[in-house]
């Protein structure tokens, strides 16, 4: 018996070798470098006081004879207060604003004494609001009946 005759088999393509991994170019690194600080900046930015810059003081403009609307308690240990001026005739006119004190921002100075000694009357309360916007202020104000 003879033995068959293979067929022949298709010739087996060359291996191709793979292309080696591409170097980040020096471009590529100093731009991801880059991202990478921007993010970081924004997020340094906001927190520090960047949003301040964007969202205007709401009480920067506030003087005597104003009316604020304050959405917290003015407690002992009130640090954060929402205040806006409003239209003295409106319902959330808490206080009005006795005076103001440029220069400020520490509401347990003294600054407002004068004005409280001044314009309160016997039995009428008094509170401070401070902002440190720029160079702070204090908001001396009287409590709405």
């Amino acid at each position: 018996m003879t033995d068959p005759v293979a067929p022949p088999q298709p010739a087996a393509e060359p291996e191709v070798p793979a292309d080696p991994p591409k170097k980040k170019t020096v471009g590529k690194r100093i731009l991801g470098l880059l991202g990478g600080l921007l993010i970081i900046v924004v997020v340094v930015a906001l927190k520090t006081g960047l949003g301040a810059v964007l969202r205007p003081d709401p009480t920067g403009d506030a003087k005597a004879g104003d009316c604020l609307a304050i959405k917290s308690d003015l407690g002992e240990a009130a640090t954060e207060v929402e205040a806006e001026v409003t239209e003295c005739s409106a319902s959330d006119a808490k206080f009005t604003v006795l005076g103001r004190v440029d220069g400020v921002s520490d509401v347990y100075s003294t600054a407002c004494d004068p004005t409280f000694d001044a314009k309160l009357k016997e039995g009428e309360e008094g509170s401070v609001i401070g902002s440190k916007e720029g160079d702070g202020y204090l908001l001396c104000l009287k409590t709405n009946a």
